[in-house]
Order: C-alpha cells, then structure tokens, then sequence
C-alpha cells in the first residue's frame, strides 16, 4: 500500500465518521448487483430512487419553506394549522402511493445505521467490494429509501456498506429519522413519555 493509498483509506474513515450512527431496526431487503449490471444500475439510480423516495421529497420541498412557515404561524396562526393539515393529508396520499408502487414488504432487520451507511450482521456476509441495490423503510415515519450501497472490506464483524448512490433527500430523511430516534430514546430513559 503506497502512501497515497494510506492517505484516501484515513480520508475516507474520517467522511464516514461525518454522521451520527444509531443502533436501528429497519425494514431492509438487499439485492447484490453483478459487475456486468452495474453500470446500468447507477443510470437508473435517479428514476428508481425518485419512485422510491417520493415522502422524502415531500419533506424536503416543506424543509425549505421553513422560514415562510414560521411567519405564516405567527401572523396567522389559523391559516398555518389548516396548512399542517394539509400537508398531513399529502403526507398520508405519498404514503399509500408508495406502498401501492413499490408493493413490497421489506423484512425488520437490526443494523446501526448513519446517513453515510450502515452495519449489519449477514449470514453470508456479500463480498467486499460489491455494490448492492437497498431499499430501507425507517420507522415509524415509514419513509422508504432506495439507495445503492457498496460492501467495504472487514475482517470480522458485521458488514459495513457505505451508500454510494443516495439523493440529498433521502440523506436528510436519514439524519431526520435519527435525530427524532435519539430524541425518543433520550425522553424515554430520562422517564419523560
């Protein structure tokens, strides 16, 4: 291994430290994509991943109007709770559209997981190196997430992936998924639910 080498594997396990990682349970299912495929693959990434993702999009278009929200609730606060019902209408609309769509039941899995990527214990565990086709559905928001993923080399342990192909909504949909977790879990310990 040269030194330039040495220097991208340092690089790379400070960007995968970037994000806060929770132990989680998902729902997860997980496709190995053969060599010859993926190419492929990574040109459908942003069709499939925009069916997938439609809930995350939705959050996201409703993150950036943030600032307006919050004038919208402060001079007028009837208009802004008809609006919170709105959007929880669309809300629940994305959500059967998505499980009609995608039409698959994604089994719970244990894994710790981060906006970068995620661990898990697989048995067989894929081969390091190998891209991976993941579909994910976070609870209970049940935001689903399609992303491509590729296996990283361990020695022993859980699996590590890293997501090599994931959209800026889905990241924030990630980030957003953990934060609400750690602060669910902090009010529970903390005997506050």
């Amino acid at each position: 291994m040269t030194m330039h080498d040495q220097g991208d594997l340092e690089r790379q396990e400070r960007e995968r430290r970037r994000f806060f990682r929770i132990d989680d349970t998902v729902g997860l299912q997980l496709t190995p994509i053969a060599a010859a495929d993926e190419a492929q693959m990574i040109a459908e990434f942003s069709e499939r991943s925009a069916d997938v993702g439609l809930l995350n999009e939705l959050h996201a278009i409703r993150d950036q109007a943030l600032p307006q929200r919050r004038k919208l609730e402060y001079k007028f606060p009837t208009v802004a709770a008809y609006t919170r019902v709105l959007e929880r209408q669309i809300e629940m609309l994305a959500i059967a559209f998505e499980s009609r769509q995608q039409n698959i039941v994604l089994k719970q899995h244990p894994v710790n997981l981060s906006a970068q990527g995620m661990s898990l214990v697989l048995d067989p565990p894929p081969p390091p190196g190998g891209l991976l086709e993941i579909q994910l559905q976070l609870y209970p928001e049940h935001n689903r997430i399609f992303t491509l993923g590729r296996v990283l080399k361990r020695d022993t342990g859980p699996t590590a992936i890293e997501f090599e192909y994931l959209r800026e909504a889905d990241c924030e949909a990630i980030v957003r998924h953990i934060h609400a977790l750690q602060l669910r879990r902090l009010r529970h310990d903390n005997g506050l639910d």
